[in-house]
This record gives C-alpha cells, structure tokens and sequence, in this order.
C-alpha cells in the first residue's frame, strides 16, 4: 500500500471517529437533558474520541477495512443510561436512543451541503472528483484510483464525510438491538414481542455487522443519488 492510499484510509477512519464520538455524545446529552447524568459525569458529553473509543468497533474493524480499501464503518462504546434517572422512562429511551443517528443525519446533511457551496463556488474539476468519489463508494474496481484525494481533498474529505455518517445512520437503525433501531423497536413493539427482540441482544451487533458488510451499502443507494443530484445541480 503506498502513501498515498495510507493517507486516505487515515481520513477516514479520522472521519468515523468523529461522527461515532457525535453519536455517541448525541446519546449522553440527552440522556444528561432527560435527568440522567451518569454518561456526562463519566465524560461522555465530548467529541474526544478517546472517551469513546471500542477497541474492535472504532480501532480494529476499521483499520482492517481502510487497509482492503473497503469502506469503513464502526461503532463505539455504548453510553451508559440508568433509566430509574430519566424523568419520563419510556419516552426519555426513545429519545436518547434516536439522538445518535440524528447526530449522523446532522453531519450527513451538512458534509452534503458543504458539497454542494464548493462545487458551485470551484466548478468542474470539482465536481469530477466529487462525482469519482461518489463512485468509488459503490464500485470496487475504482477504489485505487484516489487522484481525487490528492488533487481535491477537500472534495474528497466532505464527500467521505457524508457517505459515512449516511451509513451509521442507516447501520445504526437496523431493528436489531443493542443497535439504536432495535432499542427503538423493542420500546414501540407490544411487551412480549419486545421481549423476544430483545433476546437478540447478545447476537445483534454481529447479525448487524455482517448486515453493515452487505446490505447497508444498498440500503444507501438513495443518498447516493441524492448527493450525484447536488453535485450535479450545482
């Protein structure tokens, strides 16, 4: 692997840690809002990716994934919520649950729409590398070819940036508990169901990981064309 291929899977596993560390500060804030303060005493209302950090989930998995040019997702340590604390259990779980991928939604949306100020402030070169970024996402052929980080990294990194959060959003919200989605479930669906679900619990982050590793990509095929159309139209 030469420098250059290094240095983008550097980017982007600096990029994951930023938004796992959004997300998972996401959940102690609003945990820390709705009258539990055990994660904000512990230090986890913080971007510091140290504070957050799983050593398989934010470290291992995606060093082995930027090293086969695959792209990279992970997960960090979970925020602890003593739910005696909150002030309204029921629907205080529903909100801390949902805040980590609204965090990710949130720098989705503006990684997108800083795409779009600088392709329509720099123009066509611009636009090409972000268009080839976008592609490399979704093709493996194409995933040596990283003139668009060495040329535009800018372009490259926004680009990087909202695929990313895009994934942990849609990753994070598979109805598998202990993911976001499947605590969610668990809260919405009638008790014993809930309960069944929650049986998954031990098993759902490794279903969930094979799941990351082949169907999420898909499941993002919209947000894909949805950033082509920005750069496109700008």
């Amino acid at each position: 692997m030469n420098a250059d291929l290094l240095f983008a899977g550097g980017i982007e596993i600096l990029l994951l840690l930023l938004a796992v560390s959004a997300h998972e500060s996401a959940h102690a804030w609003v945990a820390d809002r709705c009258g539990d303060p055990t994660a904000r005493s512990l230090g986890r209302v913080s971007l510091n990716p140290v504070r957050h950090l799983d050593l398989f989930g934010s470290l291992i998995l995606p060093l082995l994934q930027a090293a086969f040019r695959e792209p990279v997702f992970g997960w960090a340590r979970p925020t602890p919520v003593v739910p005696q604390n909150l002030r309204n259990p029921y629907r205080d779980s529903l909100l801390i649950a949902a805040a980590g991928p609204v965090a990710n939604g949130l720098l989705a949306a503006l990684a997108t729409i800083g795409v779009g100020i600088v392709v329509q402030g720099l123009g066509g070169e611009e636009r090409r590398a972000a268009a080839q970024t976008v592609l490399q996402s979704l093709l493996p052929l194409l995933k040596d070819d990283i003139s668009a980080l060495t040329d535009f990294p800018v372009m490259f990194t926004l680009v990087r940036m909202a695929t990313i959060n895009a994934f942990l959003v849609v990753f994070n919200l598979l109805p598998l508990p202990p993911l976001d989605g499947g605590q969610i479930v668990v809260q919405l669906l009638p008790p014993d169901w809930g309960a069944k679900l929650a049986g998954l619990r031990p098993y759902g982050l490794i279903i969930g990981m094979i799941l990351g590793l082949l169907l999420v990509k898909f499941l993002l095929l919209p947000f894909y064309i949805l950033l082509s159309m920005v750069i496109q139209i700008f």
